[in-house]
């Protein structure tokens, strides 16, 4: 027979499980409406475009051209396993940042307004922490540009690297998920991604590429 302290723990626990299970639901279905979060563009002192979907920085050359920033960042991002097999066997296959600044050229930002950042940049934890090496303490304002599902995790991530700049992040509308976002199969890929990541990073996670020569 279970004694009743045990037995009113277990329905303790059972109502907490309970509660856990119906928030957890509750967050997953309300996805497209939390993780997209965007602040509005907004004239500031640098921009950056993050590593990721080359529709960002199609949207920060937008951007550039409304006169919001005067220079767009742009980091060294990490070079892919199978990039890396392409680069040891003489296959030419541009960089990440080459693209972004060739798509920045191609609509019309000039290349002294562009500006390469960091170095084997793995996540956006790791380009928060060079671009804040390369700018300073500030003060300053700075927009970041991003996709829509990413942009309260690079808001959490930037305004905890740099704490003296007002940060403002700014999605690509192009790149918008539906509410629904298990409708659509890239937007559900992204979702069940990006949750994980949020809260691996609320626990003190970060992912970070090894050294140069490990």
């Amino acid at each position: 027979m279970k004694r009743p302290g045990f037995k009113a723990a277990f329905h303790v626990l059972e109502h907490l499980m309970l509660a856990a299970a119906v928030t957890g639901i509750g967050l997953l279905l309300t996805a497209g409406f939390w993780l997209q979060n965007s602040d509005p563009p907004t004239a500031s002192d640098a921009m950056v475009v993050l590593c990721g979907d080359f529709g960002r920085a199609a949207y920060a050359a937008d951007l550039y051209k409304l006169g919001l920033a005067r220079k767009v960042y742009v980091g060294r991002a990490y070079r892919l396993r199978g990039e890396r097999v392409l680069d040891q066997n003489m296959l030419t296959f541009p960089r990440h940042e080459e693209v972004y600044k060739a798509l920045l050229r191609k609509k019309g930002v000039p290349a002294d307004a562009i500006e390469y950042y960091g170095d084997e940049l793995l996540s956006t934890a790791q380009e928060a922490e060079a671009l804040a090496a390369h700018l300073g303490a500030g003060p300053g304002s700075l927009m970041v540009v991003t996709s829509s599902y990413h942009v309260r995790r690079a808001r959490m991530i930037f305004k905890d690297a740099l704490p003296g700049w007002d940060v403002r992040v700014v999605d690509v509308p192009a790149e918008r998920m539906p509410a629904a976002w298990w409708t659509d199969q890239e937007s559900a890929r992204t979702v069940l991604l990006e949750i994980p990541k949020t809260f691996y990073y609320l626990l003190g996670g970060r992912f970070r590429s090894a050294p140069a020569g490990n």
